[in-house]
């Protein structure tokens, strides 16, 4: 053999010994998707994945913080945070179309303000320009100019001119699964259809520019209301389902961190670095409608990343005793009195194995 075949030889074995063993490894380390998921030896193990929180604010005040209003030394610490901590705080607008070609820049945030306080002006988009941060603001247009209270149409104008988009918040802030008195299904849904429809084509004709969000008041919402907002044209969705999203997120289902006026900073941090827990399956499903007040509620974990011992369930926010069956990574948890009737959101957590930090799955129910 001439020396030049020995070497194509010797090159074409070893290329043949690396692609054996790359399909080996196929079978023993298997990708499930594009976020570092991996199948070994039949476990689904979720590598630390890429997460974008929505913050969400409301009131800014140079007082002391309470639940929905922040002070703004308190504002301007987390957004400073965010500034000198390499994240890449992005517009919705750029979320969604990152979520579409499936590239984002790194450690992405945004930042959303809901109603429209007057202090949205005064207080936090001074310290949105000091960092160059856009945000999005959620605007109710019948509180605009109705006090001192509230923003005037024309500070709108001017924040939309300088890195903040604007997205429906409703008409009236309403409860969008409430019918009012005496009112028949007809009547609210032309009601609600008004609420979603008008608020948008109102906004439009103020700030002369295209309204792509909206978010649901008070984070409630069905499969009916998901429809209707699509209907009007709407390109993103968000909830209040306290939980990160990832780089699979659905537009029309985003998921929002509100950020508590009296939460400490390390909870803000928390928030930022939280993961998801995955699930296979969720019961009731998100949105659903439910009648039965005795419904069993919970979700098949197919994480395997999280300590068991720290699993915790809430139901609106007040922890429950749940059941845990190890045997299908089942975790549920039924009342024992009947469900009022009412919008709850399911929160399922559980501190990662790896870190100090936590891994949340949350969802929407609602009671008939």
């Amino acid at each position: 053999m001439w020396p030049n075949q020995k070497i194509s030889h010797f090159l074409i074995n070893k290329n043949k010994s690396l692609l054996v063993i790359f399909i080996l490894s196929l079978f023993l380390f298997i990708p499930m998707s594009y976020h570092n998921v991996y199948q070994i030896n039949n476990n689904i193990v979720y590598a630390e994945e890429t997460v974008i929180p929505i913050l969400t604010y409301h009131n800014f005040t140079k007082d002391e913080g309470s639940s929905y209003s922040i002070n703004i030394i308190e504002f301007e610490k987390q957004m400073n945070y965010l500034a000198t901590h390499n994240y890449s705080v992005i517009s919705l607008s750029e979320l969604l179309k990152g979520l579409k070609n499936g590239q984002l820049p790194p450690k992405p945030v945004v930042i959303t303000i809901d109603d429209g306080f007057k202090s949205t002006f005064t207080l936090a988009y001074p310290v949105l320009k000091k960092y160059n941060f856009p945000a999005t603001l959620f605007i109710y247009t019948d509180f605009i100019e109705r006090n001192s209270n509230s923003l005037t149409w024309g500070e709108i104008k001017e924040m939309t001119e300088n890195n903040l988009e604007i997205g429906s918040h409703t008409l009236s802030h309403c409860n969008l699964l409430q019918y009012k008195e005496n009112e028949n299904y007809e009547n609210y849904l032309a009601r609600i259809k008004k609420e979603i429809f008008l608020s948008k084509e109102i906004l439009e004709i103020k700030i002369g520019g295209k309204v792509k969000f909206f978010a649901y008041p008070y984070g409630v919402y069905s499969p009916t209301i998901i429809n209707l907002v699509i209907q009007a044209d709407y390109e993103g969705i968000l909830n209040a389902n306290i939980m990160n999203n990832t780089l699979n997120a659905d537009p029309f289902s985003l998921n929002r961190q509100i950020i508590f006026g009296n939460n400490s900073f390390n909870s803000f941090i928390q928030i930022l670095n939280q993961q998801p827990l995955h699930t296979s399956k969720i019961f009731p499903d998100d949105g659903i409608i439910e009648s039965d007040q005795f419904i069993k509620i919970g979700a098949i974990l197919e994480d395997n990343n999280y300590d068991v011992k720290t699993l915790s369930m809430k139901l609106g926010g007040a922890k429950v005793g749940f059941t845990f069956n190890p045997e299908n990574n089942e975790i549920s948890f039924t009342s024992s009195k009947p469900l009022i009737k009412k919008s709850y959101i399911i929160n399922i957590s559980a501190l990662d194995k790896n870190s100090n930090y936590l891994r949340k799955k949350s969802w929407l129910i609602n009671i008939k």
